[in-house]
């Protein structure tokens, strides 16, 4: 039997519909052949693609299972409040700059790092605003 034939042999065995002996002939040709394990290894992949496919909406039974083996649900916790904090009206922290400044360096009266360039160190007024995060 030459490789075309082992081939349908492989593609007979994919249907359950290769004897015993065809089977095991054809076991024996994939040992030494590399093609036919690279057809037979591309129709069983192409077999499982044929018969899987995705899985239809269920229910989510979660809950339900949790309480009948008796383990609480967590509670959701709250979502953290919105903190306020300094930002530059024209885009960006300061300057432009995304770090604030160094600890302990000078700040203007609306709290701007002496480098923020909002305008109140120049006398102008502050661009600065409180936003929430």
């Amino acid at each position: 039997m030459d490789c075309q034939g082992y081939r349908e042999v492989l593609s007979a065995r994919l249907d359950g519909e290769a004897g015993d002996d065809e089977r095991a002939a054809a076991e024996d040709h994939l040992a030494g052949c590399a093609s036919c394990r690279a057809f037979a290894d591309g129709a069983d992949r192409l077999g499982r693609l044929a018969r899987v496919g995705p899985a239809g909406p269920v229910p989510d039974l979660a809950d339900r299972v949790l309480a009948a083996l008796g383990v609480a649900v967590p509670a959701v916790p709250p979502p953290a409040p919105e903190v306020p904090r300094l930002s530059c009206l024209d885009g960006g922290c300061c300057g432009g700059s995304a770090t604030p400044g160094p600890v302990g360096a000078a700040t203007s009266a609306c709290g701007c790092a002496s480098t923020c360039g909002c305008g109140c160190r120049q006398g102008s007024p502050c661009r600065c605003a409180v936003r929430a995060a």
